[in-house]
C-alpha cells in the first residue's frame, strides 16, 4: 500500500506467602480486565492511531526485521485493529452464505495472511514519514470515517481514511479508502469476482496461498 501510494524467613514465607500471591494476583486480574474494557470501549480515532503508531514503529525497525519479523509484530496489531473475517465476508460477497464452514473458515485464515503479508510487504521502509488524523464523520448506515494524511518527506500528503464499525470487541476498521475514496475491499472484491464466478471457492483459495507465496518473497 505505501509503495503503490508512496528479605522474609522460611516460616514467615509460609504465612505470608499465599496471602500476598492472592493480593497480586488479583491487581493482576483488576489491571487485565481494566485493559480489556479501555481496549473495547477505545473510540474509532483511537483505534486507527494506536495502529499507525504501532505500523510506524515497525517500518523504522525494518532493517533488523525483515519480511518475516515485520508480519510477526504487523499480525497482532492488525488483528486488534480489524475485523478480518468480516472483511473477508464483504470481498467474498453472495458466494459467502453458500460455502461450507470448512471452506469459511480456510478463507478467512487465508484472507488474514494475505492481509498482513499486504502491509509487510508495502510499508517495508521508513523515510521520515508520518501520519496527521484528522475528523471523524458518522456515516448512517455505514459506520465512522477516521480521516488521516500520510505526510511524505519528498512528495505531496496521500489521503487514508477509515472505515470503522461497532463490534463486540470495540471498534474495528473494515475498509480502507486510499487517496480518500478509492475502498481497498471494492478493488479486491473485483479482483476476486470473477476467480469465484469461473473457479469458485477452490479458485479463490488457490488464488490467496499464490498471492500469499509471493508477498513472502517479494
Amino acid at each position: 500500500m505505501f509503495h503503490r501510494l508512496r528479605g522474609r524467613s522460611r516460616t514467615d514465607r509460609r504465612s505470608f506467602g499465599r496471602p500476598i500471591q492472592s493480593v497480586v494476583l488479583a491487581v493482576v486480574l483488576m489491571v487485565s480486565a481494566a485493559a480489556g474494557v479501555a481496549a473495547q470501549d477505545a473510540e474509532p480515532t483511537a483505534v486507527v492511531s494506536t495502529f499507525q503508531d504501532k505500523l510506524l514503529a515497525i517500518m523504522k525497525d525494518e532493517r533488523s526485521l525483515g519480511f518475516e519479523g515485520r508480519y510477526q509484530r504487523l499480525q497482532p496489531a492488525m488483528e486488534q485493529a480489524f475485523d478480518l473475517e468480516q472483511m473477508t465476508r464483504i470481498v467474498v460477497g453472495a458466494r459467502w452464505a453458500k460455502m461450507s464452514e470448512a471452506e469459511q473458515r480456510q478463507v478467512v485464515d487465508l484472507f488474514r495472511e494475505f492481509s498482513v503479508s499486504t502491509y509487510a510487504s508495502e510499508f517495508s521502509d521508513f523515510g521520515g514519514e508520518r501520519f496527521e488524523t484528522g475528523g471523524e464523520q458518522v456515516r448512517a448506515g455505514l459506520g465512522t470515517i477516521v480521516e488521516t494524511r500520510l505526510i511524505l518527506t519528498d512528495d505531496s500528503p496521500i489521503a487514508l481514511n477509515y472505515l470503522l464499525r461497532q463490534t463486540p470487541a470495540g471498534w474495528r476498521i473494515v475498509d480502507v479508502y486510499l487517496a480518500g475514496t478509492i475502498s481497498e475491499l471494492a478493488r479486491r472484491r473485483d479482483e476476486f469476482a470473477s476467480i469465484i464466478r469461473n473457479q469458485g471457492v477452490d479458485g479463490l483459495i488457490a488464488l490467496l496461498k499464490r498471492k500469499n507465496q509471493e508477498l513472502a518473497g517479494s
